[in-house]
C-alpha cells in the first residue's frame, strides 16, 4: 500500500504461461516495454553460461559436449527452476524486480532450494495420504506405486521439469499445466482431499456404489471421487440418509435436473454442497475442495441431462 492506495501491477499474472512461467514472464514485460531487446539478450546469455556449467558436471569435466536432446533437457530443467522461485511472488512485477536484480544464476540457485523444499514436503504428504480400500487398479497404482517411482527417478539437477510417471487415476478437479515436482505436489494435494472426502464413507458402501455404476469399475480409470460426492448430494436432495450412499429417489432426482438451465443446476448443486459441507464438518481445505468441485458437477449433470442419460449420474447402489 502506497499512501492508501493499492499499487496497481504492470504484468497480468493470469496472461502468463505457468508451464514455462519464466519465458512468458520475459515476453510480457517485452511487450509492456519493461524490458528491452539487450535485456532479454543478457537472460539468454546467463542462461546459456548456467547450461555450460551444468553440463561440465554432467559430465564431470570430461567433455564439454553433451547430445543435443541432453543439452535441451537440461535448459529445461534451468528454465522449470527459475519459474518455480519467480512463481513464489505473487506480483510478477516484483518477479521482474527479483531477475533483473539477482540474475539467473542466483534465481537458479534459489529456485533449488525450493525444489528440495518441495519434495520433502511432497515425500511427507505422500507417506502420510490414506488410501481407500478399493480394488480399483488404477487408483493404488497410481497414488501408491507411480507416485514412489517418481520420487526414485526425480533428478532435480539435471531433468527437475520431468514427471516420469503417468498419472492414471485421473483426479476430479482439473489440475494447471505444471511439470516436475510442481505437478506432483498439486496432484497428491487434491488427491489428499479426495481421499479425505471419500474416508467419510464405508469402503463397502463405495465398492456397492461403484459397482452399481458398472460391474467392471475396477479395471476403469473412474474418478471414486466424483461418484461418492454427486451420490452424496444427492442423498442430501433426496433427504436420505447420507452415510449408506444410496440416493432414496433417483428418478426424482433425474426429474428434477432434466428440464434445468446450467445455472438452475449450479445453484442447486452448490446449496446442496454447503448442506453436505456442514453435515459431514469438513474442514476448511476439504470444503474448499468440495467448493471448487461445484461447478464441474453442474457440468456434469447439465451434460447427461442433454442427452436423457441422468440415470449414469444418480443410480442406486448394487446389492
Amino acid at each position: 500500500m502506497i499512501n492508501g492506495l493499492e499499487r496497481v501491477p504492470v504484468l497480468n499474472r493470469a496472461l502468463i504461461n505457468e508451464e514455462h512461467y519464466f519465458q512468458s514472464l520475459l515476453e510480457q514485460a517485452f511487450d509492456k516495454e519493461l524490458l528491452n531487446g539487450g535485456d532479454i539478450e543478457r537472460s539468454q546469455y546467463e542462461c546459456l553460461s548456467l547450461l555450460a556449467k551444468k553440463i561440465e558436471r554432467h559430465t564431470i569435466g570430461e567433455s564439454s559436449s553433451v547430445r543435443v536432446e541432453t543439452a535441451q533437457s537440461i535448459m529445461e530443467s534451468i528454465l522449470f527452476t527459475v519459474s518455480l522461485w519467480l512463481k513464489t511472488f505473487k506480483n510478477p512485477d516484483d518477479a521482474l524486480a527479483e531477475l533483473l536484480t539477482e540474475g539467473i544464476d542466483a534465481i537458479y540457485q534459489k529456485g533449488r532450494i525450493q525444489i528440495d523444499t518441495m519434495l520433502a514436503a511432497a515425500k511427507e504428504l505422500h507417506q502420510k495420504l490414506e488410501l481407500i480400500e478399493t480394488n480399483n487398479v488404477f487408483y493404488r497404482a497410481t497414488l501408491q506405486d507411480a507416485i514412489a517411482g517418481f520420487f526414485k527417478l526425480y533428478r532435480p539437477d539435471y531433468a527437475a521439469h520431468e514427471i516420469h510417471i503417468t498419472a492414471d487415476y485421473p483426479l476430479f478437479n482439473p489440475l494447471p499445466n505444471l511439470l516436475g515436482i510442481e505437478f506432483i505436489c498439486a496432484y497428491l494435494e487434491a488427491a489428499a482431499y479426495e481421499n479425505q472426502f471419500c474416508s467419510y464413507f464405508s469402503a463397502n458402501d463405495i465398492h456397492r456404489l461403484l459397482c452399481g455404476y458398472e460391474k467392471d469399475y475396477e479395471d476403469m480409470p473412474i474418478n471414486i471421487y466424483e461418484q461418492v460426492v454427486l451420490t452424496a448430494i444427492g442423498c442430501i436432495l433426496t433427504k436420505a440418509e447420507l452415510y449408506g450412499l444410496r440416493i432414496s429417489d433417483a428418478i426424482y432426482l433425474q426429474r428434477l435436473f432434466l428440464p434445468m438451465s446450467r445455472q438452475e443446476i449450479t445453484k442447486i448443486i452448490d446449496q446442496a454442497a454447503q448442506e453436505l459441507v456442514h453435515r459431514l464438518q469438513c474442514p476448511q481445505g476439504l470444503a474448499k475442495y468440495i467448493k471448487s468441485s461445484v461447478p464441474l458437477l453442474a457440468n456434469v449433470i447439465d451434460a447427461a441431462a442433454r442427452i436423457n442419460r441422468l440415470d449414469r449420474v444418480f443410480y442406486l447402489p448394487s446389492r
